[in-house]
């Protein structure tokens, strides 16, 4: 299941989030190879200290995680706007109340449990989670940065993206920047090929996130 952490709970969650940026060093720093900052093993941006909303697939234990990613809205600092704009094909200035920003995508352990559908279980609990959130707060997109190669796992999923434009720009191959719509019936498509029945989303301890839209 999948819990929202954000500034008004962090501070419960400081293992589980300890352990998030230590599986994205792992992964982005050594297995991926990106040019991100680890220190102390941990990775962490300058994105993580704009309050942004973490979605992250954990166990019992506050330490077990299996995968998480970052939410943004677009009306403030993304790293889409930052570093990403002018590196693709067509101009991308994605500025919106409706529209929040994917990054840091992860799945920690790729041998984890599968849906029905195929699909590792957290990949599909992530983005299941992530229109859930959208539809909480009257969103019309998310907005990220994806690797071609991940379009069938995205149809498998039942949820695709609206490629926007691509850049060759990077080291590790060409990329695209898309737009996954978020509706009900995506959301209804992935629990149905996923065989997920109701949300995955466990409410934190305490007060709700204010899931407000910035």
């Amino acid at each position: 299941m999948i819990t929202l952490i954000e500034g008004v709970n962090r501070s419960s969650y400081a293992q589980t989030l300890d352990t998030m940026f230590r599986g994205r060093a792992a992964i982005f720093g050594e297995r991926l190879g990106w040019d991100v900052i680890v220190k102390d093993g941990r990775e962490v941006d300058v994105y993580d200290d704009e309050n942004p909303l973490y979605l992250v697939h954990r166990g019992a234990n506050p330490g077990e995680v299996y995968g998480s990613l970052r939410l943004m809205p677009t009306t403030g600092r993304t790293l889409l706007t930052d570093v990403f704009a002018d590196k693709f094909s067509e101009p991308v200035n994605v500025r919106s109340p409706l529209i929040w920003e994917g990054t840091r995508f992860c799945v920690h352990d790729e041998d984890g449990p599968r849906t029905a559908s195929g699909v590792h279980r957290t990949t599909v609990e992530l983005f299941l989670a992530m229109c859930e959130v959208g539809l909480r707060v009257g969103l019309s997109h998310i907005i990220a940065i994806y690797d071609p190669r991940l379009v069938p796992i995205y149809k498998r999923i039942g949820w695709s993206p609206e490629p926007l434009g691509q850049s060759d720009y990077f080291p590790h191959g060409r990329i695209f920047v898309g737009l996954w719509e978020i509706s009900e019936q995506a959301l209804t498509a992935m629990r149905d090929r996923a065989g997920i029945e109701g949300s995955v989303i466990v409410e934190p301890a305490g007060a709700a996130p204010e899931l407000a839209v910035a």
